[in-house]
C-alpha cells in the first residue's frame, strides 16, 4: 500500500483490512524492497 497517511490508526485499520505492507509517501528503493520481501512470504 502506498499512501500519504502516516497515522498508526489508519495503519491498523488498513492492516486489519489485508493490508500486508506499508510505504509512506516519499520512500526509499529499501522500503520497496522490504514491503516486496514481505509480500512474497
Amino acid at each position: 500500500m502506498r499512501t500519504t497517511e502516516s497515522l498508526e490508526a489508519t495503519q491498523l485499520k488498513s492492516k486489519e483490512a489485508g493490508a500486508k505492507a506499508w510505504m509512506v509517501k516519499p520512500f526509499t528503493p529499501k522500503q520497496i524492497i522490504n514491503a516486496v520481501h514481505k509480500l512474497s512470504i
